[in-house]
């Protein structure tokens, strides 16, 4: 069946939503942590008018950058919303009206946060968000549109092999793109000597020293990961197959560690890519098995008994889920220390990702994704080829329930393990990985 291309309504009605949803996020992320303290007008305007210029070494280069950033998105999603289709003036004032929208926006985020301490308050970030927008507005102008055509080309993609191999292309970017974050870029040879001197340079496999194991094993397992979804994709988009996939995968973790080196606050280290191998003959074996003919040949019995053992794989990646996030299970159930621990919950979501760097917010919300997708994509793979009847709806409703309820339940066993620091943020970040998991298979298995 051959489907016809997206409509330019449907299109631009999609980089709209993207427009305004990421409108949101910037000015919520420009304020948490929401404590408010009032002040008179005049007093406000008089302390805004003298905020500083602020003189950025190395350690603070990677806040101006990711000011920088926040708001290439901004510039380059409202130009394609405001996109006209005639050419000349027209386009250059949408281009004004959108530069203009974006640099009084960031004049009025930095006003307000000075009515929202301990933010910080200087010119450098006006700058650096007007240089963002436009960055953003000149990509849109010279890449925009083909880049909307080949999102949307992607979205309604039939078949495994196209599927997979758009999808390997935009999570290749995504990962190359996380990888050299926070883009405190230096090819500087002092810098790169302190870099070195400072440990970020390892090239002895596993010689770093292990002051929490499972924390390290955490980090390891998802370094893992990470790479196996490009083997899978390569292998299923027929462009390579079997050691050509594996080698190519790995050639691929070598060349994002060699762009790490000129990132000054990233870690080098030879274990990533080691990792990488691991994580790249595990995704041979997914593609292995998804491509097993008593996978997909079997007769009406075989749905019968795949729910029940997706569920219990379910339930043994959840076992495997709380061990890591409960260790080293100190609990304390005393109820006095349960109360104060309960008044210290953080319920204001991603509140606690504003005392660390931007680096480690990234990380830390792809680290929840990560782990909890793949129960979700367990859970929908055991619904796969289940027609419609109550057996497929109760099916449907314990997923559902484990998908909401673990996570919850991991983060209030939490509140009892005095090391640990529960939150909303967390929580709100593993449902929305199971439940990516969980509509991310049913929806490529319906389109390959």
């Amino acid at each position: 069946m051959i489907h016809p291309p997206a409509s330019e309504g449907d299109s631009r009605l999609a980089v709209t939503l993207l427009a305004l949803g990421y409108l949101v996020f910037v000015i919520y992320g420009s304020l948490v942590p929401l404590d408010y303290r009032g002040m008179p007008l005049e007093e406000a305007l008089g302390r805004f008018r003298g905020i500083p210029f602020l003189d950025l070494g190395i350690g603070s280069r990677a806040d101006w950058v990711a000011n920088l950033l926040l708001f290439i998105p901004l510039g380059f999603l409202w130009l394609g919303t405001l996109w006209p289709q005639r050419r000349g003036f027209i386009r250059i004032a949408a281009a004004m009206s959108v530069l203009t929208a974006a640099t009084t926006l960031s004049i009025a985020i930095e006003f307000t946060q000075l009515y929202f301490p301990p933010r910080t308050v200087s010119q450098n970030d006006i700058l650096a968000e007007a240089l963002g927008a436009v960055v953003g507005i000149q990509l849109w102008w010279n890449f925009g549109p083909q880049v909307n055509r080949w999102f949307t080309l992607a979205i309604r993609a039939r078949g495994e092999a196209n599927l997979a191999e758009r999808l390997l292309w935009l999570y290749l970017a995504g990962l190359f793109l996380y990888s050299v974050l926070p883009l405190d870029l230096t090819i500087s040879p002092v810098e790169i000597y302190h870099k070195w001197r400072s440990g970020k340079v390892n090239l002895i496999p596993f010689g770093f020293a292990v002051a929490d194991p499972m924390q390290q094993l955490y980090d390891l397992v998802t370094d893992a990961l990470l790479w196996a979804p490009v083997t899978l994709l390569w292998v299923l988009s027929g462009r390579r197959q079997g050691m050509q996939a594996w080698a190519w995968t790995v050639l691929a973790a070598m060349a994002l560690e060699f762009c790490q080196f000129f990132v000054y606050s990233r870690v080098s280290d030879v274990t990533d890519i080691l990792m990488a191998m691991l994580g790249a003959a595990l995704g041979i074996w997914l593609a292995r098995f998804i491509a097993s003919p008593q996978r997909i040949s079997g007769d009406s019995t075989v749905p019968l008994g795949r729910p029940a053992w997706a569920f219990i794989s379910a339930l043994a990646w959840s076992s495997l889920l709380v061990a890591i996030f409960w260790y080293p299970f100190d609990f304390h159930l005393e109820g006095s220390f349960l109360r104060e621990r309960m008044s210290q919950f953080e319920w204001l979501p991603f509140l606690a990702y504003y005392y660390g760097t931007e680096f480690r917010a990234v990380t830390e919300l792809l680290h929840k994704i990560l782990f909890f997708l793949p129960l979700g994509a367990i859970l929908a793979f055991g619904r796969l080829r289940m027609g419609y009847s109550a057996a497929r709806t109760l099916y449907s409703l314990l997923s559902f329930g484990l998908l909401l309820c673990l996570p919850a339940g991991i983060e209030l066993g939490q509140v009892a393990l005095p090391q640990k620091h529960p939150g909303s943020t967390d929580m709100i970040l593993a449902i929305c990985g199971g439940f990516l998991g969980y509509f991310g298979l049913l929806w490529l298995h319906r389109r390959a």
